[in-house]
């Protein structure tokens, strides 16, 4: 051990003397310059901002109708195909009418005799020359007749299939020459002109629902553009499996560039912070169990816990932790340690 304390003793002293310079004067001591970190920061300035909240969507239409056939027979005409746009009365399919218009003529026929012989009866029975129950049976002879030419003209308005309101042809489900059978679908139709846009909402947002509140709609196929529509319907009760809420708004879509079934995003107002303060996201930092930002002091970075609120686009209200005035690092805080000098790029 005395041995090894001799080592020490003596390299220090070599150390000491490789130090001095030629002429025996005392040691040189060298000074470490500081390492300057390059930073960018931004000054920190209360604004008023709206926080949203951003939800998937879907795209739906407005209204889907399946039109299906309502009486038996084969389809003798259709005049659409898969996307023809169509306004409401337009009669789409026709379905065995010849047969149909050939009862109507029989039916009409009947009637016109039940008619006759009713009305003979009438004048018999005033002047008593028939019996009471002879005139109820030409009333209800007339009656019949009347009913079942009223059945086959329902029948043969049935057979032609309109266009309950306008809009467009999304599938077709047969072609000419088939048979149908009642209830048969025939053509799906949906309507596009206005759409529903449709998303779950987090329980967490629920409070800041109400029907009515603006939305703005984003879809992927078209960046940058943005829709407004309007909350029109909430759902009345929480999935109980992913405790959120069906919210409904409706858009207009004249120039039909939205198509049912695309994906996008629903911005719904959540609430409006007056002075609020506001970092970009990527100036927060993670240090242990915390969330940091850089303040920039006297040209140094000083380490602040902060406090995060909502997020806004790419950038995050600090809701304590810094106050207005406040030089906080954006860019280069990765390489910045506590109490480090900064030097800000773009004022040198």
């Amino acid at each position: 051990m005395i041995r090894y304390k001799k080592q020490l003793t003596t390299l220090a002293v070599l150390l000491v003397l490789g130090g001095c310079n030629a002429e025996g004067d005392a040691p040189v001591v060298e000074q470490v310059e500081e390492r300057v970190a390059l930073v960018r920061t931004l000054e920190i300035e209360p604004e008023e901002v709206t926080d949203l909240a951003v939800l998937s969507a879907d795209l739906l239409p407005r209204r889907r109708a399946t039109l299906a056939a309502e009486v038996p027979g084969v389809i003798e005409e259709l005049s659409v195909e898969m996307g023809d746009r169509v306004e409401a009365g337009r009669v789409l399919v026709r379905i065995d009418t010849r047969a149909l218009r050939q009862q109507v003529a029989e039916a009409e026929a009947l009637f016109v005799q039940a008619q006759d012989r009713y009305e003979r009866a009438e004048s018999l029975f005033e002047r008593r020359s028939i019996t009471k129950q002879a005139h109820i049976d030409a009333v209800a002879a007339r009656d019949v007749a009347q009913a079942r030419l009223g059945a086959v003209r329902l029948a043969l308005e049935k057979s032609e299939v309109k266009a309950p309101w306008s809009g467009r042809v999304a599938a077709k489900r047969v072609e000419v020459g088939d048979y149908a059978a009642p209830g048969q679908p025939l053509l799906e139709l949906v309507e596009v002109r206005r759409l529903k846009v449709r998303a779950p909402a987090s329980a967490a947002d629920v409070p800041y629902l109400r029907i009515g509140a603006p939305v703005i709609v984003r879809v992927d196929v078209l960046p940058g553009e943005e829709f407004e529509g309007e909350v029109v319907r909430l759902g009345a009760e929480l999935d109980p499996d992913t405790r959120t809420l069906d919210v409904e708004a409706e858009l207009d879509n004249p120039e039909g560039r939205l198509r049912p079934g695309m994906f996008g995003r629903m911005e719904i107002p959540r609430q409006t912070l007056s002075a609020a303060l506001l970092v970009p996201l990527a100036a927060v930092v993670d240090f242990e169990a915390d969330k940091v930002v850089y303040v920039v002091e006297d040209e140094r970075a000083r380490r602040q816990i902060v406090s995060m609120g909502p997020v806004v686009g790419d950038r995050v209200v600090v809701t304590a932790g810094v106050t207005a005035g406040d030089r906080v690092v954006v860019s280069g805080q990765q390489g910045v340690a506590d109490g480090q000098r900064v030097t800000d790029v773009e004022e040198s």
